[in-house]
């Protein structure tokens, strides 16, 4: 759990709460926002548990995005952290495209600067072109498609570096903040 909050011009991100299971619960009930993630359940108590486990866990940050004015627009984390690398996924968001780019770049720099990571890894659904498109614009370096028997479906395994991270988190900058 981070116990700071981070923020950017358009958003903050900080740990969930318990305070924050309908929310969590109600974002992965959208039907067309989730059609590329695994279903949750909508049972609150079960999320109130999930998150008082999540918090307890060692190498899991899971995020709520707000607005600058309070209000939730999504979901981001860091997880499955294991020596310098870590996995940068659970991204669901509901705000726009700025937001969006911004909460990933704060996720990203939590992870580089804070927990002094060297690479994140994420996987994304083949058809998700939204998400390969923020993934590959923040560093993502995706291999070619493979089969996740697991989960029954086509996925893009992609590794970040933070070397790179400059690079990159300039390039878009440069365009979510013209002003």
């Amino acid at each position: 759990m981070c116990e700071k909050i981070l923020k950017g011009r358009y958003v903050q991100i900080r740990s969930i709460t318990e305070n924050d299971a309908q929310f969590s619960v109600e974002i992965r009930q959208d039907k067309e926002k989730n059609k590329f993630l695994h279903t949750v359940e909508a049972n609150i108590d079960k999320q109130i548990a999930w998150i008082k486990k999540q918090q307890n866990s060692e190498g899991d940050y899971f995020f709520i995005a707000e607005a600058l004015d309070g209000k939730k627009i999504g979901t981001v984390g860091i997880y499955d952290i294991k020596e310098k690398t870590g996995h940068l996924g659970r991204l669901l968001m509901i705000g726009n495209p700025f937001q969006t780019f911004e909460a990933v770049l704060l996720s990203m720099e939590f992870a580089y600067n804070i927990l002094g990571l060297e690479e994140l890894y994420g996987d994304v659904h083949v058809d998700n072109t939204p998400s390969l498109n923020i993934s590959e614009a923040v560093g993502m370096h995706f291999k070619e498609p493979e089969y996740d028997g697991e989960l029954d479906r086509w996925v893009k395994y992609g590794i970040a570096y933070k070397s790179e991270f400059p690079k990159y988190k300039g390039e878009v900058e440069a365009l979510i903040y013209r002003d």
